[in-house]
């Protein structure tokens, strides 16, 4: 309703502007009409026009400000990761060279607990090896000395059956150690 009075109106102003004409020059005070018209046209749109503006702007300016706080606040996590960020690369070379201070100290643990290993193991095999060369030569002292043994009972036996004189005592000795 409000746009139909106001196009009838406005139709009206420029239809008065037009009928001052009289096919020639108007003078000055011709103007004074569709001055007042204008100005009455302007009051009544400022009037009319004047709270949707005012909260137009009004919503446009809080829009505005939100936009600001909330790129303000943006723009501050943005230099806080951006602070972060920098503090970890700063500190990149310091973590590269603890890493590879730890790596180094490990390789070190790891060949001194190695060369522990080895040695212990060396030590063990060694006094294993020594046990058994030891067992092996006290079988070995053993069997010669068996062996030994039995080639002395051997001759003893030869000798007793090849002599005459030796049965005799050796029976009489047997029998006095039954006796």
């Amino acid at each position: 309703m409000r746009t139909n009075t106001l196009a009838l109106l406005s139709l009206g102003l420029v239809g008065n502007a037009f009928a001052a004409g009289n096919g020639g020059h108007g003078s000055p005070a011709d103007l004074i009409a569709p001055a007042v018209n204008v100005a009455l046209l302007g009051g009544f749109l400022i009037w009319k026009l004047k709270g949707p503006l005012a909260s137009y702007f009004t919503n446009l300016s809080k829009n505005v400000s939100e936009t600001i706080e909330r790129a303000s606040i943006k723009s501050q996590e943005a230099g806080m990761m951006l602070e972060t960020e920098q503090r970890k690369q700063s500190n990149l070379a310091n973590e590269i060279e603890n890493i590879k201070k730890q790596a180094t100290a490990d390789a070190a643990s790891y060949d001194k607990k190695l060369a522990e290993e080895t040695e212990s193991k060396i030590h063990k095999l060694k006094a294993d090896a020594s046990l058994k060369i030891n067992a092996e030569k006290k079988a070995a002292v053993d069997a010669l000395n068996n062996q030994l043994l039995e080639q002395v009972i051997a001759e003893a036996k030869s000798t007793i059956k090849t002599n005459k004189d030796y049965q005799n005592k050796a029976s009489s000795k047997l029998i006095q150690g039954l006796q």
